[in-house]
């Protein structure tokens, strides 16, 4: 079924469509290409009365860089005075045509990470001024995706998204390419600002309480922060330049996730069927256990960056940057388990009824600790007007902690029931007996661990890059060449510390919370786990094989090489500019893999060493038909590295979301060929209309193959990293961006549109038990994108803006067959902000997010659909104020 949203984008698409195409075919276009340089506002141009700032310097600064970029390249700039509501790059980068965001699938962790075009974020480049970024942040499992959440928009003016691939970008991204550019002072104007923010959580009607919660937690919806940038040139001949950025912010909040875990097929006997189905009967599947999962959540981010920039002659520049921001973490997760299910009796087409094995209350506090810091010298010398050399040395460095504290206490009833009805996405049940559950006295100590990670990250890399007449807008002959030597560390140490339980009655510890759960409407046990900390914990004997062989099983190390280097010819005329190149990629790694000994881990390590090398070719041809009217076409090949902990990694088990993951040694990377063309249109100095269109074939691509296995009476995910034979893709990419609507006469000229749609297929085998699989998409790919936004500039430099994004669902993890494989399921954000200036100094920014509250969900499909989880999402209320200079 057609989503409704996806209906109304399309719908605003061709309305913004409908106004502006006529008028562009009389408009006037600048004949300047250059990019929209720091400081300048293509409005001021147009009208020296107006400041232009907010949506309308975004819209007009995004089509000027795209009309100065070769390549199909979009670009997210900020404004001088942060005006615009999103708060970190995260969220301001779904705005962008093919961009979309994820967050982490388990642990409900902060992080967030971007995807170009749908694919997989770790198939995703991202960089700061050039250099590489890496994040340990999903619980230090060696992913190549970099939290972005972490960096808040005010560090960069530009961020550029690279869609096709030149020579001198790096190798290792399929879907795109994302480097931040940081601010500049000496190539921009002086700016000075400061906002303080006051924030509001909306709950459920009545929040989680947070009566067990450790850590910072307090039970408010209210949160709040500051954040600032200075930037400054001075010196006799303003040869020096400064800037300088902050940014603090803190919330308290709660959220709940309905978790049907897993799925049983069974056969006619009503035992459970094989994994490849050949037994199984053909009737509705059932989950394999149930429970209410409440969080209560605090989170704090703080840090800040420097620069200092030198520019001792007009030819030479030198820079200083650093940078570091972290975010720590507190989030206490009560869950009520209700599983182990037998008796199966039918009792219609979509219903049944189970007894119950067991029921769990389980309390987990998890602290997180996220830092990430770096650091960037670079010098540019230029030759003349058209040749430059730059040299940069760059530094990266990301840490993960957690300390997650666990316990669980159990009871298996003699006689207790549920009953399940499938025949809606959310299933509905019934248990009976609920007196006999909730009862407090029936509850003894199953389990108690404490579980420890750390993680790091390090990157060195250092850059050398000369280039003669190659700029965007040079006519003749020129080049380019550069060499790129980075090495990247990797490292996770976890412990866990497993008690031996002695069976105590749950007693004074138990809690009968004043809340219903999401969606199941029972009563739930919680844990005073600071009780139990004090009264029963110190007293637990350590089981010390088990905490013995957790010292070393999740640990892993990788240390990876790269060296690569490029040459690239381009020739242009007025009307047409051609770029070649190659690119060597030579990458050399090894890793320790933590090795069972007698099916014990002792310290043991297994190393393993690799590598791979590619000549990677390209090539770009842009056309202008008309002043206005240009075309591109574009060939490159690129790679997918692995990631490092799908190398590296061990078996590592995780009891609370009761999935196993393993890696894989023999891995190779993935080799892309990408094809892309584009139309681009230019109307009314500020408007563009364009249309891209790409195929990406992509070889040994690499999937995480899940199954459902049964260890010790518990039903676990089991996940494994695998190449795949091939994947293919093809997309087209449309946008309209215009800061004015004409036809509505004054009210037009104050009414602004930027409307994006990315329509992907794809299509992939992978391999089970001998069989190929086939899927008609990549892991975690959508086959929808749609960004629409609406703003309109009021009186005093104010704005209104509204802006919505929405996102088709997306396979989460890969099964043996359709039925196993589970997907994200279609999300939407409305978002809204009001800025208005007090003063000539201050400003006033309402925001409201996330108005719609769409739930997040993630299940299988048909036929047997079924929601495998749903978490409840706040809306958000914000003002700022903020002053500026």
């Amino acid at each position: 079924m057609r989503s409704p949203y996806l209906h109304a984008a399309a719908s605003a698409a061709a309305i913004a469509t409908a106004f502006l195409v006529p008028v562009a075919a009389q408009a006037q276009v600048s004949n300047s290409d250059n990019p929209v340089q720091e400081g300048d506002a293509p409005g001021d141009q147009q009208a020296s009365d107006i400041v232009v700032t907010g949506s309308t310097l975004r819209s007009q600064e995004a089509v000027s860089n795209r009309r100065a970029s070769l390549g199909v390249v979009d670009t997210l700039t900020q404004d001088d005075t942060g005006d615009l509501a999103d708060e970190t790059l995260a969220d301001a980068l779904i705005r962008v045509p093919g961009v979309s965001s994820m967050q982490t699938l388990y642990g409900e962790q902060e992080a967030a990470y971007v995807s170009v075009r749908g694919i997989s974020p770790d198939l995703n480049f991202t960089s700061f001024d050039g250099m590489a970024m890496f994040s340990s942040a999903n619980d230090g499992d060696g992913i190549r995706r970099v939290d972005l959440n972490l960096i808040p928009t005010q560090i960069s003016r530009t961020t550029q998204v690279y869609k096709t691939f030149t020579a001198d970008l790096d190798a290792g991204a399929i879907g795109g390419v994302t480097n931040i550019q940081p601010r500049s002072a000496l190539h921009g104007k002086d700016t000075f600002f400061i906002d303080a923010l006051a924030s509001l959580q909306t709950g459920k009607g009545k929040y989680v309480p947070g009566i067990n919660s450790l850590g910072h937690y307090k039970d408010t919806p209210f949160g709040g922060g500051v954040k600032g940038l200075w930037a400054h040139k001075f010196g006799a001949n303003d040869q020096f330049g400064i800037v300088l950025s902050g940014v603090y912010r803190q919330k308290d909040y709660d959220y709940t996730k309905r978790n049907p875990n897993g799925r049983v097929f069974y056969t006619d006997t009503g035992a459970t069927a094989k994994s490849d189905l050949s037994n199984w009967d053909g009737k509705q599947p059932f989950p394999t256990l149930i429970r209410p999962m409440d969080y209560t959540h605090y989170t704090q981010t703080f840090g800040g960056s420097a620069q200092f920039e030198y520019r001792p002659a007009n030819d030479l520049e030198f820079s200083l940057l650093g940078y570091n921001y972290k975010q720590i973490e507190d989030q206490t997760l009560n869950q009520f388990y209700v599983e182990n299910f037998t008796n199966l009796v039918r009792t219609g087409p979509q219903t049944a009824t189970f007894k119950i094995g067991r029921t769990r209350p389980s309390y987990d506090y998890d602290r997180f600790q996220n830092e990430t810091r770096g650091a960037i010298l670079k010098s540019v010398k230029s030759f003349g007007d058209d040749s430059s050399l730059e040299v940069r040395t760059g530094y990266n460095e990301n840490k993960f902690y957690n300390k997650d504290l666990g316990l669980i206490y159990a009871y298996s009833p003699k006689n207790a029931y549920i009953d399940f009805d499938m025949s809606g996405r959310s299933n509905q049940i019934t248990l009976d007996n609920n007196d006999d559950l909730a009862n407090i006295a029936n509850y003894n100590m199953s389990a108690a661990s404490d579980l420890f990670v750390h993680a790091k990250m390090t990157s060195f890399e250092n850059k050398i890059d000369f280039k003669k007449n190659y700029s965007h807008d040079a006519t003749g002959f020129g080049f380019a060449v550069g060499l790129d030597a980075r090495r990247v560390t990797a490292t996770r140490d976890s412990a866990t510390t497993t008690y031996t339980s002695n069976a105590s009655p749950l007693g004074s510890f138990g809690i009968h919370p004043d809340i219903s759960a999401f969606l199941y409407h029972y009563p739930v046990i919680w844990i005073d786990y600071a009780a139990f900390a004090d009264q029963v914990k110190p007293n637990l004997a350590i089981n010390q094989n088990s905490t013995s062989n957790a010292q070393y099983s999740d640990d892993y190390s990788y240390r990876e090489r790269v060296f690569a280097g490029y040459a690239s010819v381009t020739y242009g005329t007025e009307n047409t500019h051609v770029i070649a190149g190659v690119r060597y990629d030579d990458v050399n790694f090894d890793a320790d893999s933590p090795l069972a000994v007698a099916s014990r881990y002792d310290g043991t390590f297994q190393r393993y060493d690799g590598g791979y090398r590619h000549f990677l070719p390209s090539a770009l041809v842009t056309h202008n038909v008309t002043q206005n009217f240009r075309l591109k076409g574009a060939y490159s090949r690129s790679l997918g590295r692995p990631a490092f902990g799908d190398i590296a990694r061990a078996e590592s088990r995780n009891n609370q979301n009761l999935t196993i993951s393993r890696g894989n040694p023999e891995l190779q990377p993935r080799v892309s060929d990408n094809f892309d063309v584009a139309a681009e249109y230019y109307f009314g100095g500020s408007g563009l209309i364009s249309l891209s269109g790409f195929y990406k074939n992509i070889k040994d691509d690499i999937y995480t193959m899940s199954e459902e296995q049964d260890i010790d009476g518990v039903t676990y995910t089991v996940s494994t990293p695998m190449n795949a034979s091939s994947s293919k893709m093809r997309g087209l990419e449309f946008q309209v961006v215009s800061d004015r609507i004409p036809g509505l006469g004054s009210f037009g000229d104050k009414l602004g549109v930027s409307v994006n749609a990315t329509r992907m297929w794809a299509d992939m085998d992978y391999v089970n038990g001998g069989k190929f699989v086939h899927l008609d998409a990549l892991q975690y790919q959508a086959d929808w994108l749609v960004n629409g936004s609406l703003f309109y500039r009021l009186p005093g430099n104010g704005e209104f803006r509204v802006a919505y994004n929405w996102k088709s669902r997306s396979p989460i993890s890969l099964g043996a067959n359709p039925l196993t494989t589970y997907w994200l399921e279609a999300r939407g954000q409305l978002d809204a902000a009001l800025r208005f200036s007090l003063t000539d100094k201050f400003i006033l920014k309402l925001q409201a997010n996330d108005i719609l509250q769409e739930p997040v969900a993630q299940g299988y499909l048909d036929p047997f659909s079924m929601r495998r989880y749903e978490m409840t999402r706040n809306r958000s209320f914000s003002v700022d104020l903020i002053f500026k200079m």
